[in-house]
């Protein structure tokens, strides 16, 4: 019995077992009756300590808390009001250095409403090495429902000047973390938007408005998926110091059997040698710590040193790297390590092709009833540019689903390759992207939007489906992308209906969700020639909602809406996951994906390029890039189409007036399509067949 007392003990904090007991008794506090505690009593006090109040609430106020004060009023820094309730026992405050100077040079007023007050005590903390320069100390989490927040009063920032630096250090961050600093009524600000919880800290650059803020009314720090244990103020750094860079080296990017190594850039502007140390925080892309690796190294008087510091031992997956030099926070960022070699396994229900066979029957069961209307504004002549509308299998919200796009076709004789873009998560204000007459000239083009998307959520059509997402999630016959997968096929119906696009020769893109829809379109729809589907949407499920909180908060919560189970959510799921869709693809594909992407992470990208179908397949790396494509996507996987034309059974136009002197036939690209004239059959309207292949008359 005595053993298990003692392990009972040794299993409390530490910091619990040096209290020091201040004060006690039992007085009520209400903001006429307070406490004064007197300077001396905080003599042994340090930085990181902890300022412990045990309360008995009693709660006959509107608005009971605990407050601290000078004995003049004056505030104490980094203490603002604490609201309590019924379940408070206890209020803490960790010291920092402005309060620790406040409590030893005048000590305490204690006040507030609601509470009587029992004791007091200061619990040891860490040591004050590392909150030098913290305004606040403590340990808030940050959930994802956006419930935790902390509050910084102004006298907290009574240091801070222009230049300077906010530093939100945080740990236990999870995919998705944000941090949002508003102002005391809760708005945004301007100049310190929400940034995601890379690192070990966030920094926000002090402007003469935030710096106005601070001084005014203090400032709320609000976020999710963190937690933050400090806030520093850094002052603006001289130039006595090494400076220190991050490069890209390898496009971030191993394959098997090459040897990863992360690259820092030193700059020593100093007269004398400086030594320097570093570390590098290696996790999963799910966060999990795998290793820590730090070093040192000298930079020569006025010298530049690069150290490649080797990160080995790394299977294939994709992993976030936070680099410090001599505490500084240089660059928090994702690599990849073979990411061919990332296994998602494929996760279909027993009827996957059924339903989706079901699905493709119900929409070829809907007459198109395709409907022109030309965009005066838009058309030249080159290419007439239409708005298109079109039915689509039916759903929740009625019998007759209308889709719309636009469209443009080339002006002249003859037939063109033809390309479908698909359109990406819509945000529901942007003006819907259309095409230009002289955009493109060369090729038929759709922009498709699906139902409740983009043409079809302005007015004078009205979204019926609220959260596209949420929609219909309580079983795959309703869930909103069973209608969407089949918009984005009937695209390609409307493509294949129009006399002048090349039927060999339909192509589809898209990026984020308009990727996931050019996946599911050569699932189920074997018409395209090729696809390029850029950061797709919609991958793996499982792990999606492991790595980023959107839109995993979406889904759970609406399964929780219709309780439903968590195996019965990724069921649904599971339908719709371009994981299983991309084990029917089999036309070539080239992809793209970014790196630093926390929306559509990459781990979800790879997870459908890798359980392709397809015998041809490439993909390309964005290193820096978030959830965007570069400015260089467009005419590369432009490039990928046209090196995939397929003429055999193609119609396309030569000149039958060629003046050769042999008589061979060319096309107007150049190229001999036959080698005498008797070789053409002539079909009505100026079809030629040549060798078998059809072309049309110029």
């Amino acid at each position: 019995m005595k053993k298990l007392l003692l392990l009972c003990l040794l299993a409390i904090s530490p910091y619990l077992l040096q209290a020091q007991v201040i004060w006690s008794g039992e007085k009520d506090i209400d903001w006429s009756s307070t406490l004064g505690i007197d300077a001396t009593k905080f003599a042994n006090a340090d930085i990181a300590d902890r300022l412990v109040f045990n309360i008995r609430y009693v709660g006959n106020n509107d608005w009971p808390q605990v407050s601290l004060t000078t004995p003049s009023w004056s505030g104490v820094p980094g203490a603002g009001n604490t609201l309590i309730n019924a379940s408070t026992t206890q209020v803490v405050y960790a010291i920092t250095s402005d309060m620790l100077t406040t409590l030893t040079e005048q000590g305490l007023l204690v006040t507030g409403c609601g509470y009587t007050l029992l004791s007091i005590e200061i619990e040891k903390g860490p040591g004050a090495s590392g909150y030098e320069n913290a305004i606040w100390i403590g340990e808030v989490v940050l959930p994802s429902d956006w419930s935790g927040s902390v509050s910084i009063p102004a006298l907290s920032f009574k240091n801070a000047s222009l230049g300077d630096k906010m530093r939100i250090h945080v740990k236990d961050v999870k995919p998705g973390s944000l941090i949002l600093p508003k102002n005391a009524s809760w708005g945004d600000i301007a100049d310190a938007p929400g940034k995601t919880a890379e690192g070990v800290y966030v920094d926000y650059d002090i402007t003469e408005t935030l710096l106005q803020l601070m001084k005014t009314d203090g400032l709320i720090i609000q976020g999710v998926n963190a937690t933050i244990t400090s806030i520093d103020i850094i002052k603006a750094q001289t130039g006595d110091r090494v400076t220190a860079t991050v490069p890209v080296t390898h496009n971030w990017t191993w394959l098997t059997g090459e040897e990863p190594s992360i690259r820092i850039s030193l700059k020593n502007p100093t007269a004398e040698a400086k030594s320097v140390s570093y570390k590098l925080l290696v996790t999963t892309d799910k966060l999990e710590n795998v290793k820590n690796i730090s070093g040192s190294t000298t930079v020569e008087a006025g010298g530049t040193k690069t150290e490649d510091v080797p990160v080995s031992g790394l299977s294939s997956g994709f992993y976030h790297i936070t680099v410090t030099v001599d505490g500084e926070m240089i660059r928090a960022f994702n690599i990849g390590i073979d990411p061919e070699g990332v296994v998602s396994a494929p996760d279909m229900q027993p009827d996957f092709a059924a339903f989706w066979q079901q699905a493709l029957t119900d929409l070829s069961a809907v007459e198109p009833r395709y409907q022109l209307t030309k965009i005066d504004s838009k058309s030249t002549d080159k290419r007439t540019v239409y708005l298109v509308e079109m039915k689509s299998v039916a759903d929740g919200t009625g019998s007759d689903i209308t889709i719309r796009g636009y469209y443009a076709e080339p002006t002249g004789n003859g037939t063109y390759p033809a390309i479908i873009h698909y359109q990406g998560y819509d945000s529901g204000t942007a003006d819907p992207w259309c095409m230009g007459g002289n955009d493109n000239p060369g090729w038929c083009e759709l922009i498709l939007s699906t139902r409740g998307q983009v043409i079809n959520n302005r007015p004078p059509y009205t979204n019926a489906y609220g959260d596209w997402f949420a929609y219909g999630m309580d079983h795959q016959d309703h869930f909103y992308y069973r209608g969407a997968y089949m918009d984005v096929v009937r695209a390609i119906d409307f493509m294949a209906s129009r006399e002048k696009v090349q039927q060999q020769n339909i192509f589809a893109e898209g990026a984020s969700q308009g990727g996931a829809f050019t996946l599911a379109a050569a699932a189920l729809d074997k018409r395209l020639n090729s696809i390029a589907p850029g950061i797709p949407f919609m991958g793996d499920f499982p792990d999606y909602f492991e790595l980023a909180s959107w839109p995993g908060n979406v889904a759970k919560n609406q399964k929780n809406k219709l309780g439903m189970s968590e195996a019965e959510m990724y069921r649904v799921l599971s339908y719709f996951d371009t994981k299983n869709l991309a084990t029917m693809i089999t036309c070539p594909v080239i992809m793209n994906f970014s790196l630093q992407d926390n929306v559509c992470p990459p781990h979800t990208n790879v997870a459908p390029y890798n359980n392709l179908a397809s015998t041809e397949k490439e993909y390309s790396v964005n290193a820096t890039l978030g959830h965007e494509t570069s400015g260089s996507w467009w005419n590369t996987y432009f490039q990928f189409f046209r090196d995939h034309f397929k003429t055999a059974d193609a119609i396309s136009e030569i000149n039958t007036q060629s003046d050769i002197s042999n008589g061979a036939i060319y096309n107007l690209q150049g190229q001999r399509v036959a080698e005498t004239r008797e070789s053409l059959s002539i079909l009505p309207q100026g079809v030629y067949i040549v060798n078998g292949n059809k072309v049309m008359k110029k």
